[in-house]
């Protein structure tokens, strides 16, 4: 009896030793972005989508989530960084269901919804276009470690001339459980996003 008990005693202890070398040797996720230490839930976020209907961050939980800002107006990085989210999506293929893109604008004075609406949908029909009125703008701007400021109208001060924002372009990205994951600067690539939005889909 005593063996035997000694003989269970082993074999448990074996099996112990192995399910914990097994938990030892799962690997770490390895991010291409930059990671936030100690995650918590991304800043709070709500305004009204390009089809007019309110929206809120948090509602998301349960999906990836890339946010970035920007304004309907830019030349050129608005537009790019928006293109280059549809060619993720197309890479990302099936997976891309669990996956959704917000673009904030930072114009909120040309950036009506209707604006956004002509907008956005070129590009991808599923993809978030949210404007936040000019206060509600400014409370993000900080959580969110965002600056925007405004040029002069090319006609001068108090025309309703073209004018150009300088913003943050970060990619914000938010896991399944809405927590601030990982950051891109604003030129990163196809390649470099899609591995890391692979991994937080298959978390």
């Amino acid at each position: 009896m005593f063996r035997r008990f000694r003989a269970f005693q082993s074999g448990l202890l074996a099996v112990l030793l192995a399910a914990f070398g097994l938990a030892a040797c799962q690997p770490k996720m390895q991010f291409r972005g930059e990671e936030v230490a100690n995650p918590e839930p991304a800043p709070e976020l709500e305004g009204v989508n390009w089809n007019g209907e309110p929206f809120a961050l948090e509602a998301l939980q349960g999906k990836v989530v890339v946010v970035f800002f920007g304004y309907t107006f830019c030349p050129d990085i608005c537009p790019f960084t928006l293109a280059k989210m549809q060619q993720v999506e197309q890479r990302l293929g099936a997976a891309a269901e669990d996956l959704e893109v917000v673009f904030v604008s930072v114009d909120p004075h040309r950036d009506t919804e209707e604006k956004l609406a002509s907008y956005v949908p070129n590009f991808n029909q599923d993809f978030y276009g949210i404007r936040l009125e000019p206060h509600e703008l400014d409370e993000a701007s900080e959580p969110w470690g965002l600056t925007v400021q405004y040029g002069q109208p090319q006609d001068g001060p108090g025309t309703p001339s073209f004018y150009y924002v300088d913003h943050t372009g970060t990619f914000f990205i938010l896991d399944r459980q809405g927590r601030l994951r990982l950051t891109f600067p604003p030129d990163a690539s196809v390649d470099d996003l899609v591995p890391d939005l692979q991994l937080l889909l298959e978390g």
